[in-house]
């Protein structure tokens, strides 16, 4: 600890504030040259309540969009800048409003940035303007790029309520994959594996259980705290939404494994997966996605297949609450649900007993 101050770039950065090099602010911090010391440190004043608590994903995002832009001809910047500076970021505040911040809130944003400015480029290259450009641009340029479908929806929908195009409007999408999740055999192998394989980091299989048994984001799994957790005589249970459900066998053993980790960098907090880097903080669910990359587990794939199961058997109030879809998403799984469930014979109910893991809401009982 006595050398910290010497070997520390985030100590460096703190000197500077001590000595009124730089100003204690957010953008001050912002503009520091070294930037993960600087983030660091700001987690660790934020925590300490020098700095007040921001939104540092929506102020990157504003700044990734500034250096987006920057470079592009005028008459594409005329129509790229409002629709990235002002519609994106509505619609983003209104997705997080609905559902909070998932694994690819910002990861979609960008993407639908990039496909808008790709699609201006492709007409301007063609020299067709956007006011004026017919149908078959947009469905050329989805036979060249189909799986830009849904960014380029979200684009043209905006640019024709502008009146910016007034030629052109989204196609029905015979492109768009239905949904991505793993075969069932697939699916209950992977939840066995987590369930039982000790040479797993413990957070990746709790991470991996809670996902395949809820359907939730890694940004949900990252964030939760003690006070998500019932455990009781009767078992263990976990408040998502309004109604707690019965944790299955392994899971309350993992989970009383986890907070019984020594937190030598962190004894305070309530999260159930505290940061060792960022003070106060929980885990980047980034971390968890990274690790079951490393597994070969794909979480989006893991995610569909639960999401699958529980839309075939869960009515659409407790499906609502248990994965926080939206009722129209919980829906559109439910149909996607009845037509695997017909096409495939080895998910239907089987006459056996089946001892995979799987979820028991209380809405049921």
């Amino acid at each position: 600890m006595a050398r910290w101050p010497g070997r520390s770039a985030s100590a460096a950065i703190l000197c500077e504030i001590l000595t009124e090099d730089i100003e204690l602010t957010h953008e001050a911090l912002d503009r520091h040259p070294t930037v993960q010391a600087a983030s660091l440190l700001r987690h660790s004043l934020v925590d300490v309540g020098a700095l007040e608590p921001r939104d540092t994903a929506s102020v990157q995002f504003m700044a990734w969009i500034d250096t987006f832009l920057q470079g592009r001809p005028e008459h594409i910047t005329r129509t790229l800048g409002p629709f990235c500076r002002w519609h994106v970021p509505a619609r983003i505040r209104l997705f997080v409003q609905r559902n909070g911040i998932t694994d690819g809130t910002f990861v979609r944003a960008r993407r639908v940035c990039r496909i808008a400015a790709d699609f201006l480029a492709h007409l301007d290259t063609d020299g067709i303007e956007l006011k004026t450009a017919p149908q078959d641009a947009v469905e050329s340029y989805l036979d060249r790029y189909p799986r830009n479908f849904e960014p380029l929806a979200v684009f043209l929908r905006w640019a024709s309520q502008r009146g910016i195009a007034e030629r052109i409007h989204p196609v029905p999408s015979p492109y768009a994959i239905p949904y991505t999740a793993y075969p069932i055999d697939t699916y209950r192998a992977w939840m066995h594996r987590f369930a039982t394989d000790e040479t797993i980091r413990l957070r990746t299989r709790i991470c991996g259980l809670l996902a395949g048994i809820s359907g939730r984001p890694s940004t949900t799994i990252a964030g939760l705290t003690t006070a998500s957790i019932i455990d009781d005589t009767d078992g263990m249970q976990l408040r998502l939404g309004a109604t707690p459900f019965q944790l299955p066998p392994p899971l309350p053993a993992l989970i009383r494994r986890q907070l019984a980790t020594p937190r030598r960098w962190d004894t305070e907090s309530t999260w159930i997966f505290p940061s060792k880097l960022r003070a106060g903080e929980h885990v980047h669910a980034s971390r968890f996605t990274t690790e079951l990359q490393h597994l070969n587990c794909g979480l989006v794939e893991l995610r569909g297949a639960a999401l699958l199961n529980l839309a075939a058997t869960m009515p659409v109030a407790p499906l609502c609450d248990l994965t926080g879809a939206s009722p129209n998403v919980a829906a559109r799984w439910q149909t996607v649900a009845a037509s695997a469930y017909a096409q495939y014979p080895a998910i239907r109910p089987r006459a056996e007993p089946d001892h995979s893991i799987s979820v028991r809401s209380r809405a049921n009982e």
